[in-house]
């Protein structure tokens, strides 16, 4: 192997390229052997279909509106951004949408991971690959793409936003594209972009609203031509949200819910089910403070734009601050990926990043022993199934907010340090 690197220098990394491809296929085949796309039906593709036939997909009451698009439940408030992206696989058949949302998942997946580990080198294809293939076959991407999900446009946005940063700190547009994805659904938007204002982004705060005004245009004419009148509007959105919160996967009192946030894992623990908007609003507020206040012990000590501590971060602020559900766990594996690639460039990195990297590894292998064959064999030990499904939702986002806490400290250390042994420059007396 040596004589064939002297004489081909790029040989190995041409045969390390191909085995990388090798395992984007693989791994993307097997996640997609089982799916029904059936969130995507009913959130993307049916209103997409409604609206452009003048019928409000929002409204609880509309009952021509399951009869005629055979949906269970009313479409949940995506951006109308949302549906303008998805557009063109309106054109298909239930079926054949679900089919192709099923490998755009998988594609994100790999395109998100790949962003943040650029294959340079055969220790960056090594890395990408094994770290690809624990994303894509964690129990979060199987989820997504059994569902037709859009957690993989965050994974995939939160990843633009963090390597355009990276390569290029001035950067806007990429970075606020990247924004743009994370926030098609309001609950990933809203604390992304007030992230970016906390973050004093606010070119790409600016260009990244600019993006979802303009792209949501005419999904909200088509609305409103459908509604035919704002007090319909304002009750359907009120009703719609009543509706949303007290379905069984995101009822907080209800035991086998599968909220991952900061409401859901108190309820997960046996804490008291805080229900409605206010406690939602209350919540919010002191995660964006806690927030806020880790940003400015952590402004002079880190590059925002390069560190993936800051990704993990706004990753983390995400996900538990506005209530997800178990598919948007893979949101917080972009800061680790990050790290990752930071360390696979440069093995002496600080080690915050190190850090970071090994623990999110531990994270992302935990992603994939929480799968459903797992869980059920857990069960079938004897395990009680309620024990198992609260491992499942908590753990993740337990894991990873004991990762930032850990990342936080150790940098806010190091930091300290550097300043307290920052050289002087001698003074030369005349």
């Amino acid at each position: 192997m040596q004589y064939f690197d002297d004489l081909f220098p790029a040989g190995r990394w041409a045969f390390s390229l191909f085995l990388l491809g090798t395992v984007v296929v693989s791994t993307s085949l097997f996640a997609t052997r089982e799916y029904d796309g059936h969130d995507f039906i009913i959130s993307v593709w049916a209103p997409t279909h409604a609206l452009v036939e003048g019928v409000n997909p929002y409204d609880p009451t509309n009952a021509t509106y399951f009869q005629h698009y055979s949906v269970p439940i009313v479409s949940g408030l995506y951006v109308p951004t949302a549906l303008l992206l998805h557009a063109p696989l309106a054109l298909l058949n239930p079926s054949q949408t679900v089919t192709v949302m099923a490998a755009i998942n998988a594609g994100l997946m790999w395109l998100g991971v790949l962003m943040l580990i650029p294959p340079r080198t055969t220790l960056h294809c090594l890395v990408g690959g094994v770290a690809g293939s624990l994303v894509l076959l964690s129990a979060s991407a199987i989820h997504t793409i059994e569902l037709g999900q859009l957690s993989g446009w965050a994974f995939a946005g939160l990843a633009l936003f963090a390597a355009s940063l990276r390569a290029n700190p001035s950067a806007t547009w990429l970075p606020a594209i990247g924004a743009v994805l994370v926030a098609l659904k309001p609950q990933s938007g809203i604390p992304m972009l007030l992230a970016l204002a906390l973050l004093g982004s606010w070119k790409v705060f600016a260009r990244a609203a600019l993006i979802l005004i303009a792209t949501s245009v005419p999904g909200i004419v088509l609305l409103v031509a459908a509604a035919g009148t704002l007090s319909t509007i304002i009750r359907t959105v009120h009703d719609n949200l009543g509706i949303q919160s007290h379905i069984p996967p995101t009822d907080l009192a209800a035991p086998y819910n599968l909220r991952i946030d900061g409401l859901g894992v108190l309820s997960h623990l046996g804490g008291p089910a805080l229900t409605g908007m206010t406690w939602t609003v209350i919540f919010f507020t002191l995660a964006s403070v806690c927030v806020a206040f880790v940003l400015s012990l952590s402004r002079e000590r880190w590059d925002v734009g390069k560190e993936p501590y800051v990704v993990s971060l706004v990753a983390m602020y995400i996900v538990i601050s506005l209530y997800h559900l178990t598919y948007d766990q893979i949101i917080l594996y972009v800061g680790p990926l990050a790290a990752l690639g930071v360390v696979a460039d440069d093995t002496t990195s600080n080690r915050s990043s190190r850090v970071l990297a090994f623990g999110g590894a531990v994270l992302m292998a935990t992603g994939v022993a929480l799968r459903a064959g797992f869980r059920a064999r857990l069960i079938a030990l004897g395990i009680p199934a309620l024990l198992v499904h609260v491992a499942w939702v908590v753990t993740p986002t337990l894991m990873g907010l004991t990762l930032i806490a850990w990342v936080t400290v150790l940098g806010y250390r190091e930091g300290s340090r550097r300043h307290e042994y920052r050289p002087t420059t001698p003074r030369v007396l005349s």
